[in-house]
């Protein structure tokens, strides 16, 4: 019988009849691209971007993004793929380090979005206070 993943890649995200029994489940969940060859993480960045109709115009940053959700080392050294971080890219991931970076170090509308939910949120639950009264 032929399922609707037969003719994907296999692999963490493809293959729901993945047998744990010789690997830890926890350490799959942490990081999923964990061991996975090169070869096999190409085949599963081109399944997800044909899966989700990603515009190509993004295939590098997604291909950049899945390399360095693997290993936050990808790309210290020169790569035989030819992909490579941007010196803004760099500095990018250098903020998001918690020992280099501030968790405080955010965009101002992201301040102001935190701001408008939380007060939203408030006044949600005076009405419900309100209503159940």
């Amino acid at each position: 019988m032929k399922t609707s993943h037969e003719d994907e890649p296999q692999g963490a995200w493809f293959d729901d009849d993945a047998d744990t029994g010789s690997m830890n489940i926890n350490s799959k969940l942490v990081n999923p691209f964990q061991g996975l060859r090169h070869e096999e993480m190409d085949e599963l960045i081109k399944a997800f971007m044909s899966k989700s109709r990603i515009d190509s115009i993004y295939e590098e940053s997604i291909r950049k993004g899945a390399f360095l959700a693997q290993d936050k080392e990808a790309f210290n050294d020169t790569r035989d793929d030819g992909l490579e971080l941007t010196s803004e890219e760099r500095t990018t991931l250098m903020l998001e380090d918690p020992k280099q970076g501030s968790k405080w170090n955010q965009p101002w509308i992201l301040y102001a979005l935190v701001g408008c939910c939380s007060l939203g949120a408030a006044v949600q639950g005076w009405d419900e206070v309100r209503q159940t009264r």
